[in-house]
């Protein structure tokens, strides 16, 4: 037996061998492209954990899908942990050495926690590159001195929410855009007879015992007024008489002798009592939002604009969630390769926020979605939030709202109050 190609004819051996060479050839070009076990493909496979705050993991499907497709020699592999134990839980899997490769991180913390997290390789992303892709706000959170410590995943910035019904029956047109224009709406809104209040215009002056966003409220006041809150060096407090300002301008609605009182600590948390239809106006981020609409279908309210004190210069304030990179983690060029596809891809990052109903972070996304008539308003306002450093942001919250305590219900003037804020700030800060 032999084989003839063309004009040469092969025998029986050297037919067996080029046969058998022809095999060697295709079986070794399989194994390369990973089809047969041994591969290179198989060999390089790299696995990264990631820990999400979402409440179905189904959300990042399409992003884990789209990102294997881009980079198909890492594997991603998701952990979901429940909300309200997730810092305790990643703090103590990074102290035992277990933690995750990437995790979501909050937009509070890199004062706190950045010293746990590995800075993005400069070849991967840039702190120019960095500013093209999100608002100012995520700049002030993730980036220090030129190096980016996380990528935001969305950016929610606080709103007003106004009943349309107890507006219209109290001949209310707008919603108010001005902080002027709130009292005005404030003063129409409210009813204070005998001693008692009767209808409440607004959720705004009590603690986080009443008031969702409590602290973040008097800290964007702070910040409209003109106050850093901290020194820049970031040694100690610095309120200054705008910090001083924008406290009063909170309190007053809280305060019995104020023309303006309106609430107080004893009248339920805002976001239930604003469901109810019991109070007129309150303040929001999308998630309450969404927690409002469940608990109330029903209810006739809309989304405006935070009120400003100055409407050419306006300021809001966000509270948001990126990823981050472990510190140590040995697949440190995998994970940030997941970290900035899955916040910078404009298909993903599309598919997260219709998902969660969160507000883009990408600029792009956010021109895309000014005129959503759900997260419209929250996605304008991220072009102009910002926010101002926190050592510890559970602590922060304690201090700002013992400080609002003191004014409202022990009598402290806002001096006093603020001087006591700023001693316990400037010892947290100096540790």
């Amino acid at each position: 037996m032999s084989l003839k190609i063309g004009s040469k004819e092969f025998s029986k051996e050297q037919t067996i061998f080029l046969a058998a060479g022809a095999a060697l050839v295709v079986t070794l070009i399989l194994v390369f492209i990973g089809v047969l076990p041994g591969g290179k493909r198989g060999e390089e496979k790299i696995n990264i954990s990631v820990w999400v705050l979402d409440e179905d993991t189904k959300i990042w499907d399409p992003i884990l899908i789209r990102f294997e497709n881009s980079y198909p020699d890492i594997n991603a592999t998701l952990e979901e942990i429940a909300p309200g134990n997730y810092e305790n839980e990643l703090l103590n899997a990074l102290a035992a050495g277990r933690g995750p490769d990437v995790f979501m991180f909050n937009s509070k913390w890199l004062i706190e926690h950045g010293d746990k997290i590995a800075p993005a390789p400069s070849n991967k992303m840039t702190a120019e590159t960095f500013s093209g892709f999100f608002p100012q706000v995520a700049e002030q959170d993730f980036v220090s001195e030129g190096r980016i410590y996380a990528m935001p995943l969305f950016v929610d910035t606080l709103a007003l929410l106004y009943n349309r019904d107890i507006f219209d029956a109290k001949g209310v047109v707008f919603a108010p855009g001005t902080w002027k224009e709130f009292e005005e709406a404030v003063a129409k809104l409210r009813t204070f007879e005998n001693g008692k209040m009767g209808d409440k215009a607004a959720a705004i002056g009590g603690t986080s015992a009443s008031v969702s966003n409590a602290v973040d409220l008097v800290g964007l006041l702070m910040l409209q007024n003109g106050s850093t809150i901290v020194n820049e060096s970031f040694t100690r407090a610095d309120f200054g008489r705008e910090g001083e300002a924008g406290l009063l301008q909170y309190t007053k609605f809280a305060d019995p002798q104020s023309p303006l009182y309106t609430w107080d600590d004893s009248l339920g948390l805002s976001n239930e009592v604003f469901a109810n239809g019991e109070v007129a106006m309150a303040f929001a981020y999308p998630s309450d939002v969404r927690e409002i609409k469940d608990t109330n279908p029903f209810l006739d309210f809309e989304v405006s604009k935070m009120p400003q004190l100055d409407k050419s210069n306006p300021v809001n304030f966000a509270n948001y969630w990126g990823l981050a990179v472990r510190s140590g983690s040995s697949n440190l060029s995998a994970a940030w390769d997941f970290t900035i596809f899955a916040s910078t891809d404009k298909a993903s990052a599309e598919n997260y926020i219709i998902e969660t109903g969160h507000a883009p972070a990408l600029r792009f996304s956010i021109n895309n979605y000014l005129n959503n008539p759900d997260i419209g308003v929250f996605a304008g306002q991220a072009l102009t939030a910002r926010s101002w450093p926190q050592a510890d942001d559970d602590q922060v919250d304690t201090i700002f709202n013992d400080m609002i305590k003191d004014v409202i219900s022990d009598g402290v003037t806002v001096e006093a109050a603020i001087s006591s804020a700023r001693s316990a700030l400037t010892e947290l800060i100096r540790g």
